[in-house]
This record gives structure tokens, C-alpha cells and sequence, in this order.
């Protein structure tokens, strides 16, 4: 029987003692119902928490039920610490709401396993946040451009610009665009290419956290228009 490693993004209570599973892995996104796992006694109630790492498999159908599992990570440092956890239901709310049926799942649910490990191991999760979010407006089709001008391939004297999606040069940067130097966008360029296998840890300080924040914020309202329930979270707790 094949089991099918999944991370549980979000469940719902569903009848008295069943749930379903809304889950993300190689093949995308899937939904499956979970009967009776609200039971004391079920074998399988340790398998519905937000953000564990399972393997299942599940009958067929256009709505398949739950029929084995058997826990592979729950990441327990994360759910101990409220900022980390919120991060990480961002992170799940914008895989879930996000990412379309031909995407590159593979590739991205690799990428998210990595992820969730280096926030269980206590790296800072508001910089891989960060990460993530960069990286998910490329794999969304909103690739961002460090490399040069935007309109005349210049290389030098440029600046970020919100509304270019890129470096823009100073002859081309309208009038009151908003726009960020050299010390904000070689951060912004550092986290949008950055290995997360070989990822090590490194300092922000509190300002150049705000603007960044600033900076994703407004690229996700331009391009994306998501906005998830834990970001609200994440700004009473952060202040920003």
C-alpha cells in the first residue's frame, strides 16, 4: 500500500467525532475526511493537528476518506513558542490559498518540509517568513528583478521599486514612486536567492525588519491580494 507524505495545513471539524484534513504534498493540494479522529480513543486522532508532517493513504473518490497514517513530525518546539506557530499558519494559510493546480508541488513541498525543520530548530521565524513569502511570489509567477533596470538593463545607480517589481535606474523612477537603496534591496535580493538547504541563520535589526515587512505587505496587496488571518495575528504581536 503506498503512503502519501503530507503536511496537514488546516483542519475542520466535520459531523460529531470526524475531521477533514485539508493537506499539501508532492501532488498539490487535497482534501480528505477524517472519520471519528475526534475520538478519544482513535488511532489516528494524533494525525490532525495543524502542521504536522504525515503519511497517509486515503480511499479514492472526489471526496476520500482517511484509511491509515502514522505521524512523521509534529515539530513540537514550533507549537511551543506563539510567534513561530503564528508564522507558520501564515505560511500554511498562503500554500492553501495561494498556489494553483499546476504548479510545481514537488519543488515547493520539499522546499516547505526544509522550512518547517529549521523553524523547530529555533531559527529565527520571522526571517524565514521572510524567505518564504519572497520566494513564493517567484514560484507564483511574480518573479522580482535584482539584476538591473527593469525598462533599460542598466546595472548601476539603481534603486527598488514596489510598482516595477525590481530594480529601477533614476531616469526611469517617476516622480513620488516610492523607492528603497542599495541597503534594503541587497537584503531583499540575499533572501529572494538564498539556499534553503544550506541556510544560516543572520541578524536584522529592528528597522530593516519593519521596512521589509513594509515591502512584502505591498508587494502581496499589488500582486497577489491574499491576506491572511494569522498576518493580523502577527501585527498585534510584533507591533508592526
Amino acid at each position: 500500500m503506498d503512503f502519501l507524505e503530507a503536511i496537514v495545513l488546516k483542519s475542520l471539524d466535520y459531523k460529531d467525532s470526524s475531521k477533514i484534513l485539508y493537506l499539501y504534498s508532492k501532488n498539490g493540494l487535497q482534501s480528505v475526511i477524517a472519520h471519528g479522529v475526534k475520538k478519544m480513543n482513535s488511532i489516528n486522532r494524533f494525525l490532525s493537528q495543524n502542521g504536522n508532517l504525515i503519511n497517509i493513504t486515503f480511499s479514492k473518490g472526489s471526496f476520500p476518506s482517511l484509511k491509515e497514517g502514522e505521524l512523521v513530525n509534529d515539530f513540537p518546539e514550533i507549537k511551543k513558542d506563539i510567534l513561530a506557530y503564528s508564522y507558520l499558519n501564515h505560511i500554511m494559510e498562503l500554500v492553501n490559498n495561494t498556489i494553483s493546480e499546476d504548479s510545481d508541488h514537488p519543488k515547493m513541498f520539499n522546499f516547505l518540509k526544509r522550512l518547517f525543520i529549521l523553524f523547530n530548530e529555533k531559527q529565527d521565524p520571522e526571517i524565514l517568513c521572510f524567505i518564504f513569502e519572497l520566494k513564493l511570489l517567484y514560484f507564483l509567477g511574480y518573479g522580482l528583478n535584482f539584476k538591473q533596470c527593469n525598462v533599460c538593463s542598466k546595472t548601476k545607480d539603481l534603486v527598488f521599486s514596489i510598482d516595477n517589481g525590481g530594480l529601477i535606474c533614476a531616469e526611469h523612477l517617476s516622480i513620488n514612486q516610492q523607492s528603497y537603496d542599495s541597503n534594503v534591496y541587497l537584503l531583499l535580493s540575499k533572501m529572494y536567492y538564498i539556499d534553503i538547504n544550506d541556510y544560516e541563520n543572520f541578524e536584522l535589526s529592528k528597522n530593516k525588519r519593519v521596512i521589509i515587512r513594509h515591502i512584502i505587505d505591498q508587494l502581496f496587496d499589488q500582486y497577489v491580494s491574499f491576506k491572511t488571518k494569522s498576518r493580523n495575528i502577527l501585527q498585534q504581536l510584533q507591533k508592526y
